[in-house]
């Protein structure tokens, strides 16, 4: 007789519920602490993961997924799960029980479920990794069905003071993985800068360990043809690109006023709470310190993530500081890659232009305001280098190279490049993976300005309202240097006060310049010159008039 599947129903509660093995498998969260309510809401599922798809609801208390079928002897089911406790002033003793229901008891015969571990502190502010598994004992002649409950409770313990966070990473993006689609090809980046066409396997990227995932695009060359594995050569790749997850991130200073205040006796800089999240979940609306914002560079074009040039925009063809100093709107001329010339001296418009049409297939554009500031916020978040990034120094202006000393302003002779010990400190990762010439360089125009000013940009209030309105963020009209409450939560202007005044404008960070636009200047700058020293950074933004400058490039961004 032909062997049929088991099916059945399973309810763990936290609390934690599984449908049927062929079908859904749910784990539903009934907190049974015997506490308080806001405890009962801390203790949180935060990933699942199986053979098939699993997905968390917004409250973390319920697990949805497609299980895999089983239907051999001793075949088995699992789940991977992790549970968090939020608490920052109790730990929790959990235990987690399984059993049939009594209308199902007659499956004993036939299934076992196991929990791993059934016994565990859940430490405060940490996170426990469980396995849940589902075998198939003995093989059945008919389709079952029935249900388990599974059971989880959580005691607090009182703790004296707060718990130090003790996450334990979990190296998935939650549906944020890279997109790697139309000319794009993925790349393993070794130290030395050798690039080699990956095959997307494990080692392709690990976000936990600050290797961000890297991908390229190659000259046009209808007679040159790489395959996995192969060493791509340098003068064959035409740009690079890192991919962004998308993320939701806990809104830490939302409510800057205008104006400025005293210097503060110790900087404020902090690192960023992070989680990844793919576009499939409810996005986080936070407003107020303490709560959860998906970050707006994600939802404005409701992607997963973005690709995001490695370097500052070079010019192609470009031999020395003069010949990448061009105002003109050339797609045909950028190049994003190390050790070339920052194409300078060219207006937004120009820029965004040359930019918008690289690649229409991959919505090529001009890096956005939110998009600098969603870059700085994950480098600045346990994922990224959680430090300053250093200074490119280089007073020619040539991408991906490093001060040897934190704040240098020396010339050339005391630089580095990407793929040294010491240029790696100029990355947003702290190691080659990262995301270049952040800090230093050229100053960097973003595709930010002031609602109906358009300065010297060269492009019109009315093409940006009917056709590029999605790619340029747009501020108030009635902005100044010091109109701080302007800004957008995610674009790293507003929430990097407070601010203080010594001469010049500055965040509480790392010192850094922090001018708002005005109607003088409309359009922001990012990240400074190579000569600005410790004012230039990450966190560093001014304003211009939006017309060609020598000291100014523009970066390029990709959606996939």
């Amino acid at each position: 007789m032909k062997k049929k599947s088991v099916i059945f129903l399973c309810i763990l509660f936290l609390v934690i519920c599984f449908a049927s093995i062929t079908t859904n498998l749910i784990i539903k969260a009934n907190l049974n602490i015997g506490y308080d309510d806001k405890f009962s809401n801390d203790v949180i599922f935060i990933k699942a993961k199986t053979e098939g798809e699993a997905s968390i609801s917004k409250d973390g208390k319920v697990i949805t997924y497609n299980a895999k079928k089983i239907s051999e002897k001793d075949e088995e089911t699992t789940l991977k799960f992790w549970v968090k406790n939020k608490n920052s002033q109790n730990d929790a003793n959990v235990t987690i029980n399984c059993a049939l229901d009594e209308v199902s008891s007659d499956l004993a015969d036939f299934v076992s479920v196991t929990i791993e571990p059934s016994k565990f502190m859940l430490l405060s502010n940490g996170v426990q990794e469980g396995l849940v598994t589902i075998k198939l004992k003995e093989v059945v002649m008919a389709s079952k069905s029935g249900m388990f409950t599974c059971e989880l409770v959580a005691s607090p313990l009182s703790r004296e003071e707060p718990g130090i966070i003790t996450d334990t990473c979990i190296d998935d993006l939650n549906g944020a993985e890279p997109v790697v689609s139309g000319d794009l090809i993925p790349i393993e980046l070794d130290s030395d800068g050798v690039v080699t066409y990956s095959d997307k396997g494990e080692s392709w990227y690990s976000y936990c360990d600050k290797k961000w995932a890297n991908a390229v695009i190659l000259v046009d060359n209808p007679s040159m043809t790489y395959n996995v594995g192969d060493i791509i050569q340098e003068n064959d790749i035409e740009s690079y690109f890192v991919w962004i997850p998308r993320y939701k991130y806990k809104l830490f200073h939302s409510e800057q006023g205008d104006g400025v205040v005293n210097k503060l006796d110790e900087s404020i800089a902090q690192e960023i709470e992070v989680e990844f999240e793919g576009k499939n979940v409810d996005i986080s609306t936070g407003s107020k310190n303490g709560e959860w914002l998906t970050h707006p560079a994600f939802t404005n074009f409701d992607v997963n993530g973005l690709w995001v040039g490695k370097f500052e925009t070079g010019y192609k063809g470009a031999t020395n500081v003069a010949s990448a100093e061009v105002n003109s709107s050339d797609s045909s001329k950028i190049q994003v890659k190390p050790n070339v010339y920052s194409w300078r001296n060219n207006s937004v418009g120009n820029f965004f232009k040359s930019m918008y049409n690289y690649n229409r297939e991959l919505d090529s554009h001009m890096m956005k305001n939110t998009e600098w500031g969603a870059v700085a916020y994950l480098s600045h978040s346990r994922y990224g280098i959680n430090t300053e990034v250093r200074i490119n120094n280089n007073s020619n202006y040539l991408t991906g190279y490093s001060a040897i000393y934190k704040g240098d302003t020396h010339s050339t002779t005391e630089t580095r490049p990407y793929n040294t010990e010491i240029g790696y400190l100029a990355s947003t990762t702290g190691n080659i993976s990262g995301i270049y010439d952040m800090s230093g360089c050229s100053w960097e125009y973003v595709a930010g300005y002031q609602d109906g000013v358009v300065g010297g940009s060269g492009l019109a209030s009315a093409e940006i309202t009917s056709k590029y309105n999605k790619y340029i963020d747009i501020y108030p009209y009635a902005s100044n240097v010091t109109t701080y409450s302007n800004r957008i939560l995610g674009d790293a202007t507003g929430e990097m006060g407070p601010f203080h005044y010594d001469g010049s404008y500055r965040n509480n960070w790392y010192g850094e310049y922090s001018f708002f636009i005005e109607p003088s200047s409309p359009w922001f700058n990012r990240g400074g010159g190579y000569y600005n020293g410790f004012d230039a950074g990450t966190f560093y933004f001014t304003r211009n008039g939006g017309w060609p400058d020598s000291g100014t490039s523009a970066r390029l961004v990709l959606l996939a």
